[in-house]
């Protein structure tokens, strides 16, 4: 296949908005004040002091191994003591957590911690914002610039309209962002989407959501559009009759996710390839779906640390198939030919997002 076109004038423009915004950083940054931001997953928390800002400025970042602390409190007085960031008091924290939140408060699904909004604000003395992983990306996405994307389809984004975020990594994460005239913003609503049923496409995805059934009883999306679903689209392809595929004889071994992607890339393993290319067939397909749901004009962002490492695969066009849905009925492939899709390069846009949101947390005080 032929490689996606770029849009050029879209590209350019934008590096020259990107030199500005950064003049204007350069110029106003030192003097914002300081918010704490946080990456809370299952194997580890990433606590980071930034500038406040819509893209704000790192000052000082420390990862901490969740299975070291009792409780994400503690984490957070342990950073708090690091010499760089006792001499920059936070103002207000903003921390993206990989779960489901409720009333500013997650309880965490694969480790015993809670990361409680308003008991740590009473003890910090600021105001603390909880969001779901993906939302704190959503947040991001209005101050990336085009140096912090790819378009896949590019095509013009349509202002105020609603934007789609979702990516693969750990699991499938997905959020929606809708203009809200009173704000004068985007505002980010979070949801767990990924956990519905998956559906199909071709004969040997139907196969594929087969195979899943029989192992676990049900196949939702984030089983197969995720790091370990990859794995499972692997062991699935060497699933077939030996007399089928005789290639099978050599190939019938266990990959981790990164080999998979890794043999797909420079080719050696040539079923590392199909399953690459199913998996972004299928992330490409509930992008599409989640485009549909709200008419997100405004842009579809493919996020997530998977994505990006497999940019060789996806300029085949194999993600974008699945978005634009051509054997679909015809008026919804035009909606979709009409919607922008783009892969996020940038690795720090949930942290970016919480430090946006701990900045408009900052304007709440005032």
């Amino acid at each position: 296949m032929q490689s996606l076109p770029v849009n050029k004038g879209r590209v350019s423009s934008g590096r020259a908005r990107a030199a500005n915004r950064q003049r204007l950083r350069a110029l106003n940054i030192s003097e914002q004040p300081v918010v704490l931001v946080g990456d809370i997953g299952g194997t580890n928390a990433r606590l980071a002091a930034w500038r406040a800002g819509n893209k704000g400025e790192e000052i000082f970042s420390k990862t901490f191994p969740t299975s070291k602390h009792e409780t994400f409190d503690e984490v957070v007085e342990e950073f708090l003591k690091e010499p760089a960031v006792a001499q920059h008091t936070p103002k207000a924290a903003a921390f993206a957590v990989a779960g489901a939140v409720s009333n500013n408060r997650c309880a965490m699904t694969n480790i015993s911690w809670i990361v409680d909004g308003p008991s740590l604000s009473k003890k910090l003395g600021i105001k603390v914002g909880i969001l779901n992983d993906f939302e704190a990306v959503g947040y991001g996405i209005p101050a990336l610039d085009d140096s912090d994307i790819v378009p896949i389809n590019p095509v013009a984004c349509e202002a105020r309209a609603p934007k789609v975020v979702m990516g693969p990594g750990t699991g499938l994460g997905a959020a929606q962002l809708m203009w809200d005239e009173g704000q004068g913003d985007y505002r980010v609503w979070p949801g767990e989407g990924a956990h519905a049923s998956f559906a199909p496409r071709g004969w040997k995805q139907a196969a594929l959501n087969a195979f899943v059934i029989e192992r676990f009883q049900h196949c939702e999306i984030e089983q197969v559009a995720c790091g370990s679903g990859l794995e499972l689209i692997y062991e699935f392809l060497q699933s077939d009759e030996v007399a089928n595929r005789p290639d099978l004889l050599r190939a019938t071994n266990k990959k981790s996710a990164a080999d998979i992607s890794s043999s797909a890339l420079d080719k050696s393993d040539h079923l590392a390839v199909e399953a690459v290319d199913m998996f972004l067939g299928i992330i490409g397909a509930e992008a599409g779906a989640m485009a549909l749901r709200c008419l997100a004009k405004g842009g579809v962002y493919i996020a997530g640390g998977i994505a990006p490492k497999l940019m060789q695969r996806i300029q085949h066009g194999s993600l974008l198939e699945g978005f634009l849905m051509r054997k679909g009925r015809e008026k919804f492939h035009d909606i979709l030919l009409q919607t922008p899709l783009f892969v996020i390069t940038n690795g720090k846009v949930g942290q970016i997002g919480a430090c946006a949101f701990a900045t408009k947390l900052l304007q709440q005080v005032k």
